[in-house]
């Protein structure tokens, strides 16, 4: 497929052009290796090269994604300097493989001296092997015809890869129950945004050679993410199938490739119900978006800012994908609408790809266009033009890249902390990252028994309209998970053996709710399982913790113990959940008990370790004397309530705690009241109920223009405390374009409980959305969120 290069010699094929991203590549050589970087940073206005400060001057994460683009390119044009081209940057992702088949990510310098310790640049089989993976792949499928030789080397490389995912492959069909949902818990390392990058990869080397190895691992992998779409058209998460196991109502559109990743799946291994269920969320999820508004990220308020190409390259990815699965021109139309974000069809109406340079600019973080990021770094450029190449080619998804937005019925945020106090003490709280939510805009209400707040909005467009609530679901049967600490009654010993400890209460981590990821792997209580006592005296803090786990290892010491068995601490000394006091762990180490502050990396100042085996030999136990002033806890007494979670991993990037939750997040954290004998927790609710549950009633009572409240019901968690969006009333409501009022109220009838609100979606009911052409065409979608039907109508 030879064609005429361009006269000046630029490797451009109309829209597409690759000047940028060559001026970023540089050719150097590693060794004896001859390999190319691309550098990550492209500054306005001079746009020459900026690397990353610490990190390095190249990575995997974008060389693998240019040797992509260069394949592509050769494949469509014939251009055999794209294919030069590509070899030297698969060269450097191979440069970075290790000889399990792991990767590095980041090089220092042009000798190739590779970060191995940072952050972003550690021996992993995470997101920038699967990076890797993908260009060996597509490497080999390109010179497998070309280059018979070489090919052999990427398949010798990309096999490596492979055989290490197989090695740590979960059974398919395991599932864990996460606030009501079956969650598919083999999806490997419980990130379906990495898996789909890996299906990807695994896809593009079976379609070159089909065997059964691949094959197996194909079918794996693809089973868990089919499984894992949660909603529909009018219930969220609405369609959309979440990054990961530990998170049932997040998404984010950097990488979230599963669409896609499914599609083509299902295409190669001739599976209708993989290329089904990427068409059940492209159907829901994807089209929401092109019928209202492209979106960063959800969960739980859909959240615009911040748009960058990766996302918008992912989108067409996915609707392309399922053009060549299905035939179904409409997803070609859907993917060419996706790609005008290009070419000003975004919420600052700018272009954010330059086809005379090839530049690819960096994102939009707002409306207008002094909120455009106009750098034009590696995987802005890298993302573009993979988007390019796939819809560029074709009539019908090309037809659409000059179209732009003439009119939309918009939906409305209203956060909760724009309103002002109408009753009682509301109180206003901070926090970002719930562990698996992002609070919107950073803040939220706590609302109490007699607690009213009122917040105004205004609308655009009148019609019938959804109420979403964005609000924190809490437990059945108790509302957070409090625990407590007795008075030691005498010197306590801290040899791991539990003599003085009969009278303090056990807390139990022993059940699949309780894994905040990774309950695939579990084994069952009698294995995997521990329990957890408290005492206090005037200067410690003592813990006592039986593990069940038969078989011990840990060979590392001080911040090494990770890697192994260890058990984790983490207390806020202050109980309001803003920030950590310690983050501690406890290991049986080669060189005896170690206590690891890992917040002041070193030792815990004056802690006291003692481990001992269980007798049956089936677990082991740790007790340790902590003292307060390391913990920086000040002024220990009855009645101070501290915030406290335990956890330990049970294999892989499994997490067991006592809440579930997140525990680097402090708000997530347990209540752990002193005390100095249990007729002290009396004014805490009573021993029992500390000690057993209660239940609670909790509901948002929401007033529209001063009508009869809608009531949203919180005390719905089957599991534990977690934010989630809820449609308030069972019908729509018709609201008028112009000024609203919406009144919060605490409506539970436990008078002692308290409801969290973050703020609301106002949403149409019907999307409605025209675009118009250069050509003078106009399209509409009409997108009915009752019914999941959509519409398209066009005129020419």
């Amino acid at each position: 497929m030879e064609r005429a290069q361009a006269q000046d010699g630029a490797m451009r094929d109309g829209i597409v052009n690759l000047e940028h991203l060559r001026f970023l590549t540089e050719p150097v050589t590693f060794g004896d290796r001859d390999v190319a970087l691309v550098h990550i940073y492209s500054e306005t206005p001079d746009y020459e090269w900026v690397d990353a400060a610490g990190e390095g001057i190249a990575a995997v994460d974008d060389v693998a994604r240019a040797a992509i683009v260069y394949l592509w390119y050769y494949e469509r044009t014939g251009d055999e300097r794209a294919l030069d081209e590509a070899r030297l940057c698969l060269e450097f992702v191979r440069a970075l493989q290790t000889e399990d088949g792991a990767f590095y990510n980041f090089v220092y310098d042009r000798t190739g001296t590779i970060n191995t310790e940072g952050g972003t640049s550690y021996r992993s089989l995470g997101w920038w092997a699967m990076r890797g993976l993908w260009a060996l792949a597509e490497g080999y499928r390109v010179f497998a015809s070309l280059d018979p030789a070489y090919a052999a080397e990427l398949q010798s490389s990309y096999l490596l890869t492979e055989s290490a995912l197989a090695e740590n492959v979960v059974e398919e069909g395991a599932t864990t129950m996460l606030h009501g949902y079956a969650i598919p818990s083999w999806i490997p390392g419980g990130a379906a945004d990495v898996a789909s990058v890996e299906l990807l990869a695994l896809t593009a080397y079976y379609r070159a050679a089909p065997n059964p190895g691949t094959q197996a691992l194909i079918e794996n992998v693809a089973s868990g993410i089919a499984a894992y779409g949660l909603g529909d058209s009018q219930t969220y998460p609405f369609g959309l199938i979440p990054v990961t196991t530990s998170a049932a109502g997040y998404w984010h559109a950097w990488g979230s490739h599963m669409i896609a990743a499914l599609a083509g799946a299902g295409d190669a291994l001739g599976r209708q119900d993989w290329i089904d269920a990427a068409a059940r969320s492209a159907d829901t999820f994807l089209v929401r978006q092109l019928a209202f508004e492209r979106i960063r990220e959800i969960g739980i308020l859909p959240n615009r800012l911040g748009q960058i190409a990766y996302g918008t390259n992912m989108m067409v990815q996915d609707f392309m994908t399922l053009y060549r699965a299905t035939g179904d021109p409409q997803y070609a139309q859907f993917a060419g609408l996706s790609a005008s974000w290009f070419f000003g069809n975004n919420m600052a109406g700018v272009p954010m790809y330059d086809p005379d340079t090839g530049r690819g600019y960096d994102g939009i973080n707002g409306p207008t266009v002094w909120r455009v990021n106009f750098n034009a770094g590696a995987e802005s450029t890298i993302e573009a033009l993979m988007a390019l190449l796939t819809v560029g080619g074709d009539p019908v998804a090309s037809r659409y890249l000059d179209y732009t937005e003439t009119s939309v019925r918009p939906y409305k945020i209203v956060e909760a902390e724009s309103g002002r106090v109408a009753g009682g003490e509301p109180d206003f709280r901070t926090r970002e990252w719930t562990g698996e939510a992002v609070v919107s805009s950073g803040g939220y209400y706590s609302l109490g028994e007699g607690d009213a707040l009122e917040v105004p909005f205004e609308l655009v467009w009148s019609g019938d309209y959804w109420i979403y609530a964005a609000h924190q679901r809490q437990g059945i049967a108790v509302e957070e998970t409090t625990l407590a600490a007795l008075r030691a009654p005498g010197p306590v010993t801290v040899d791991g053996a539990l003599d003085e400890w009969e009278a303090a209460p056990g807390f139990a981590a022993n059940t699949g709710r309780q894994f905040l990821r990774g309950s695939g792997l579990w084994r069952g209580p009698d294995v995997d399982s521990f329990t957890i006592r408290f005492m206090w005296d005037d200067d410690a803090l003592y813990l006592a913790a039986e593990v069940r786990d038969p078989r011990f290892e840990q060979d590392q010491v001080g911040p090494g113990v990770w890697q192994q068995d260890a058990f984790w601490g983490y207390l806020d000394a202050t109980g309001r959940g803003t920030r950590l006091s310690a983050k501690f762990t406890l290991a049986q180490t080669p060189d005896g008990p170690q206590v690891w502050d890992w917040i002041a990396q070193t030792w815990l100042p004056n802690a006291e370790l003692g481990w001992q085996v269980a007798p049956d030999g089936a677990g082991y136990t740790y007790e340790a004397r902590l003292p307060f002033r390391s913990l920086r806890v000040d002024d220990p007494a009855s009645g101070k309530v501290l915030g406290v979670e335990a956890g330990i991993g049970v294999g892989g990037d499994s997490f067991l705690d006592l809440t579930g939750s997140d525990p680097d997040t402090p708000a997530n954290l347990a209540h752990l009241i002193l005390a100095d004998d249990l007729g002290d927790l009396d004014e805490f609710g009573g021993a029992e109920e500390i000690l057993s549950g209660a239940d609670s009633a909790i509901a948002l009572g929401i007033s529209l223009d001063g009508e009869e409240p809608l009531v949203v019901p919180s005390n719905t968690s089957p599991d534990r405390r977690y934010l989630w969006l809820d449609r308030a009333g069972s019908e729509p409501v018709h609201l008028d374009a112009g000024a609203h009022t919406l009144r919060l109220t605490y409506a539970g009838t436990e008078a002692s409980r308290r409801e969290e609100v973050d703020g609301f979606l106002i949403q149409p009911v019907v999307a409605e959305r025209v675009f118009a052409g250069a050509d003078g065409g106009t399209l509409t979608l009409t997108y009915d969120t009752r019914t999941g039907d959509l519409r398209v109508l066009e005129s020419e």
